[in-house]
Formats: C-alpha cells, structure tokens, sequence
C-alpha cells in the first residue's frame, strides 16, 4: 500500500519511528504492541508483533506474560487471538520453544 499511497508510506515511517529503541526498548514495544493487539483482537495485528518477537528472539517466558495481561485486559473473548499468538509461539525457532510447562 506504502507504494500506491503517500499517507501509508507516512504511517509506516511513523511506525518505525515509533517502534524503534528510546526510552523503552524496541522489545518492550513489541511486547506492548503484542498486547494491545491482543486486547483490541485484530489476528493480523496479533501475526504481525508475534513475527517482529520471534525475529527479534524475545524472551518466550516475557511474550507470555504479555498474552496473559492481554488476556486479563480483554478478558474470554481474547481467547482467539490467544490461540493465534500461541500457534506461532508453537512453531517458531527454537531459540524460543518450550522449556518450562504453560
């Protein structure tokens, strides 16, 4: 979209702006944007961040906790983008498989 229209290009660069490190670093944002994504239920969005976490080999012990306070903030009906994070989590790198019981 970024290539048809001047004001996706725009919001894309204010999203690297965005997400890029500062005073919270880029895996706290990934994280809160994980969340946030859960909580509002958008599955693409949910797709999105769960890829940004894996690329960036974040911590599978912090992206949970961030699925269980999205959880907590949107309640049962987040259950379904739960199961989206989740499903990736499951078949990401190993960098970041199970190795403590859920």
């Amino acid at each position: 979209m970024a290539e048809a229209d001047r004001f996706f290009q725009q919001f894309g660069d204010l999203e690297r702006l965005v997400y890029a490190n500062g005073s919270l670093d880029e895996h706290m944002k990934e994280l809160m944007g994980l969340a946030i994504s859960i909580a509002t239920r958008c599955d693409e969005c949910v797709m999105y961040h769960m890829t940004r976490c894996v690329e960036l080999a974040i911590d599978r012990a912090k992206i949970l906790e961030s699925i269980h306070i999205a959880v907590l903030a949107g309640g049962s009906l987040t259950f379904p983008q739960a199961r989206v994070a989740f499903r990736v989590l499951d078949d990401s790198v190993p960098s970041i498989t199970a190795t403590e019981s859920e």
